[in-house]
């Protein structure tokens, strides 16, 4: 698939990912949403690509969904047999099983999905430009992207209701204070900052950093008894890999000149 709607660059065992509607502060639409799923796909089975870094072109991160889309679906809603494309989990899908680490990068305006894309990141560092707003009330939509699931365990549910119910936007300080970004930066520094934390983990062995996703992802979802059980059964796992052996004899001789 040639993109049109985002740009995909891989260095160095890092992809990057850009959303690429500068003219319209990357807004989503269906053409950037099937190739943000085709590159997904394809970044996920290259095992070259270590890390990813979500990002956008222009002055924005995201505004959130094309507001044509819904034009669109108030149309189609005429017609009960064809469906508007919101009713769609893949992209949701593409996002949160994705195996290898997420840094999004916002460099601006993060409104709607804009907002509720970055809480499915693992990681989020954002410019000191950047804006935030849970925007979806505003158009008398509902929060979407699993932003119900992410962001109570993120920030504590009365602040989540607060960022929903009122719609207001906040800054990248405040944004910081609450627990939705990791990391503020100067502007021109976000991509550098960025870059130096994905080559950090794209230095470390690839299937430690996978499982260690998956047993923070799976942390999430179940009882402590049973995240207990897993964390040692993938523990365990991970000691027959040959990357573990690797590393530990790789440790094990710099020990010897300490």
């Amino acid at each position: 698939m040639e993109y049109q709607d985002i740009e995909l660059i891989k260095n160095e065992g890092i992809a990057f990912l850009y959303l690429n509607r500068p003219q319209v502060l990357n807004a989503l639409g269906e053409r950037m949403k099937s190739e943000l799923i085709d590159a997904l796909k394809r970044t996920e089975k290259d095992d070259n690509i270590r890390v990813m870094i979500l990002t956008g072109r222009g002055p924005g991160f995201c505004a959130g969904a094309d507001l044509n889309r819904f034009i669109k679906a108030q149309e189609w809603g005429k017609d009960q047999k064809r469906k508007s494309g919101f009713e769609s989990l893949g992209l949701q899908r593409a996002f949160i099983h994705y195996p290898k680490p997420i840094i999004a990068a916002i460099n601006g305006a993060a409104y709607g999905f804009g907002f509720t894309v970055t809480l499915t990141c693992d990681i989020r560092l954002a410019s000191e430009r950047a804006k935030f707003s849970c925007a979806f009330v505003r158009i008398g939509v509902t929060p979407e992207f699993g932003s119900t699931y992410f962001m109570p365990r993120l920030i504590g549910y009365g602040k989540a209701a607060e960022l929903t119910f009122t719609a207001r936007p906040f800054d990248a300080y405040e944004a910081l204070e609450i627990g939705v970004v990791n990391k503020v930066f100067p502007h021109k520094q976000l991509m550098v900052e960025a870059k130096k934390m994905a080559r950090q983990i794209a230095s470390l062995p690839p299937l430690a950093i996978k499982n260690s996703k998956e047993a923070l992802r799976y942390g999430m979802e179940s009882t402590l008894e049973r995240v207990m059980h897993h964390e040692v059964a993938i523990f365990l796992k991970s000691m027959k890999t040959e990357e573990h052996r690797i590393a530990l004899r790789k440790l094990l001789d710099q020990m010897k000149f300490v």
